[in-house]
């Protein structure tokens, strides 16, 4: 949903994509947000940061450049139709807490891989309605997606599963009796 800096961990992804692309040519990775790798006019390319032309040298460096597809900022429904014609949400961070776009893909059923880190794990459940990898770990990455690419009967468990836990997570009404009752119980 975003790679607009190295906590959200786009590199990884543009590392493990090569090995995808061995098995599985046809994938491409498309990234919402302000593009990093912008360098086409002399703007361009005075105002990327040190992130991005890291960025750009991995696509280059690896032929990923028709592979990657910087969509720009997207509206709400622009995010939602995206997330829908998605064969799955890749969420490589190094660091998170709560994060809303992996919570916005189960919500809408789209199978998840993402990164072991922070309170993720909260939110979604290895092997039962997506799959975690250890972050920073390229090669467990690329074999996940590969994994959920091969095994289309997960595919439609892991989105039953998701949009389940999902409802439970993100259900607005309990959360706030939840908040109050965490706020009762500070004041007493």
């Amino acid at each position: 949903s975003q790679g607009d800096y190295p906590l959200k961990g786009l590199h990884y992804m543009l590392l493990a994509l090569p090995a995808i692309l061995e098995r599985y040519p046809d994938t491409r990775v498309y990234v919402a947000g302000n593009s990093l790798v912008a360098h086409k006019t002399w703007k361009d390319r005075l105002k990327i940061s040190a992130y991005g032309k890291y960025l750009l040298k991995l696509l280059k460096e690896n032929s990923l450049e028709d592979k990657v597809i910087f969509l720009g900022k997207l509206n709400a429904g622009e995010m939602r139709d995206r997330y829908l014609k998605s064969h799955l949400f890749v969420m490589p961070s190094a660091l998170e807490n709560s994060p809303n776009s992996l919570g916005e893909a189960m919500l809408l059923g789209v199978p998840c891989v993402a990164a072991d880190v922070g309170g993720v794990h909260n939110l979604l459940t290895d092997g039962g309605d997506g799959m975690l990898y250890p972050a920073g770990d390229v090669e467990a990455l690329a074999d996940r997606i590969m994994e959920i690419f091969t095994k289309e009967a997960i595919v439609e468990r892991f989105s039953d599963n998701a949009r389940k836990h999902a409802r439970v997570n993100h259900d607005a009404e309990q959360n706030y009796y939840r908040l109050i009752r965490i706020y009762r119980e500070m004041l007493s």
